[in-house]
């Protein structure tokens, strides 16, 4: 089993970091992609933050990234994807030969996935929304969305970017618990586990 993990536009955050070292403690391969390969940039908010991101390569850039790396991994691969990271997991779907590899895809807070509505994954996908959106409606984009087979969805009462530290609307205890989902448990308890978790937090 292959993890790789999708940041948002503000790369690898202390959040990201410390879901990484939970694999890693446990000796599961994972890789995290970002385009700031690996680097934490400092910025002072979010327009700053996507500035740098499609200064870096945009959302093309990020797939293309994605592509790479799972053409250079074997076997199945369990991808968690956060806000532009979860859109580009999402697009990347798209593919059939790459959908049928992956055991799981769990992705939050992705308000690029409106512009892809046409994706029917064909694996396993669980997507969190947050509460609402400034630029549309996630009850829209939900109901579309939780017809595709394969596709479970869930809406937090929390806003995009609630996993995120660098956010305002950055919830600790929500990240707290996510990252106990995946702490002294290996990969046959973690859909029960994250199952459980989700059902608990976003009913």
């Amino acid at each position: 089993m292959q993890i790789i993990i999708l940041p948002e536009i503000y790369g690898r955050t202390s959040f990201i970091t410390k879901l990484e070292a939970v694999f890693l403690k446990q000796d599961i391969p994972v890789k995290t992609l970002d385009l700031y390969e690996g680097e934490q940039p400092v910025f002072t908010d979010e327009q700053q933050a996507y500035d740098h991101f499609i200064n870096s390569g945009g959302h093309d850039e990020y797939l293309a990234l994605l592509q790479k790396a799972i053409q250079q991994t074997e076997g199945p691969l369990f991808i968690l994807g956060f806000s532009v990271g979860a859109s580009t997991v999402w697009r990347v779907l798209d593919n059939p030969d790459i959908a049928k590899r992956v055991q799981r895809f769990v992705g939050f807070y992705s308000s690029q996935i409106r512009h892809y509505l046409s994706v029917n994954p064909e694996c396993p996908v669980t997507l969190i929304f947050p509460k609402e959106e400034t630029h549309f409606s996630v009850r829209d984009i939900i109901d579309v969305v939780q017809r595709k087979d394969f596709v479970t969805c869930y809406q937090s009462e929390a806003l995009h970017g609630f996993l995120n530290p660098h956010s305002n609307n950055f919830i600790s205890e929500l990240s707290d618990e996510f990252l106990r989902v995946f702490q002294g448990s290996y990969c046959d308890n973690w859909v029960s586990r994250l199952d459980a978790y989700l059902l608990k937090a976003f009913k």
